[in-house]
């Protein structure tokens, strides 16, 4: 089996923890051969060498096409989706874009043999609104750390408040909470665009800028005391996310606050793998001030959290459900038959192979024209 799987751009986070490690992880077990594209580097040559498509979150005109040629060539097509796109609400910081692109979701869907998703509520939202290919949960999972220790949770020292997220939080009923609760030997450090909206209200905050993955989970273990804080409002779109914050935080061993709200209530376990809290100012002034006092309670929520994460929500889990839906798709597509492409078709899809081609190795030309730029300006720098 060929597997070829595109994303807007491959090298994402969100392609990496959806695509690139359970994918490869997918590819070593069953030998399946796996070609990673970004969607401006696929070429109809890629198409051709594939036996699947797996397509993350196709929201336009190119990611339908490609789609569309692939299941003409009589291959299986996945569209993997992992956020309700159909319904974005308006805090999200691509908003517009994600309105305007919404006809190619759902086109995107409607063209495929297969639809992925991280958990059964989205799929059940998404199929509400249109009629679905089958859909398959592939659930997200905490991507192994291997045996790192828990750190340290030291009642003499600082507590750091930690918040990281990669968009605007719909949270006002958060700050007076965290004002009630600031004192010398509190830290609240907001990783991301949050932080400009937590300084506005008038909460000191360490702010930082996002970083890489490894790195950010190398300076949240590296915090004194960290309690990582996930608020999250209650919403349709809210709900059909997957908990992968709490199974990252879980994974690297730090305890975790985090709305009352769905996923989170699915997975945690109130005062057990971590808390679960009200969206009240109350309620999060209580949960924030029992958290920095007792530094056995954080210790033993991080263990426990750890344990479940990787009993519960592991790697394994997360390639098993990807391999069954390569296999369903591709059951799919050979039960309802190639389609059948008229010459125009084929005229077309050869003219754009050629100017493909042409335009693959003029991108790389610039590439290495960039590199070289790059490479001369920090050669001169030192």
């Amino acid at each position: 089996m060929k597997l070829l799987a595109l994303a807007g751009d491959i090298q994402a986070l969100i392609a990496d923890i959806r695509l690139r490690t359970p994918l490869q992880a997918l590819a070593q077990r069953t030998g399946w051969s796996l070609t990673l594209r970004s969607f401006h580097d696929c070429s109809r040559a890629d198409l051709a060498a594939a036996d699947v498509l797996i397509v993350q979150r196709g929201a336009t005109r190119r990611a339908w096409r490609l789609q569309r040629a692939m299941r003409l060539r009589g291959a299986a097509v996945i569209s993997e989706i992992d956020d309700l796109l159909t319904d974005v609400p308006p805090h999200i910081s691509n908003h517009r874009a994600l309105q305007a692109q919404q006809g190619w979701v759902r086109r995107c869907l409607e063209e495929a043999d297969a639809v992925t998703v991280s958990t059964a509520r989205l799929g059940c939202e998404l199929a509400r609104e249109q009629a679905l290919p089958p859909t398959c949960v592939v659930p997200n999972c905490a991507l192994p750390l291997g045996p790192l220790p828990l750190p340290a949770q030291d009642a003499k020292a600082p507590v750091s408040l930690l918040f990281a997220s990669m968009e605007r939080l719909a949270t006002d009923w958060l700050y007076p909470a965290l004002l009630a609760v600031q004192r010398p030997g509190v830290d609240i450090v907001v990783v991301g665009p949050p932080g400009a909206a937590f300084a506005a209200a008038g909460v000191p905050v360490r702010r930082e800028a996002l970083m890489p993955r490894d790195d950010f989970i190398a300076f949240a273990r590296s915090l004194p005391n960290a309690v990582a804080v996930i608020p999250l409002e209650d919403s349709r779109f809210a709900a059909c996310k997957s908990a992968l914050k709490w199974f990252e935080y879980a994974e690297a061993g730090i305890p975790v606050l985090c709305s009352a709200v769905s996923p989170y209530r699915e997975v945690v376990q109130d005062g057990v793998t971590g808390r679960l809290v009200p969206n009240d100012v109350q309620a999060w002034q209580a949960a924030l001030q029992g958290a920095i006092d007792d530094s056995a309670w954080r210790l033993t929520v991080a263990a426990a959290a750890r344990a479940t994460v990787r009993q519960h929500h592991n790697l394994t889990q997360t390639v098993d459900a990807w391999q069954q839906a390569v296999l369903a798709a591709v059951h799919q597509r050979r039960t309802a038959g190639a389609l059948k492409p008229d010459g125009a078709w084929r005229l077309q899809d050869a003219a754009l192979l050629l100017v493909e081609r042409a335009a693959l190795r003029l991108r790389q030309l610039n590439r290495q024209r960039l590199a070289r730029r790059l490479a001369a300006k920090q050669s001169a720098k030192r």
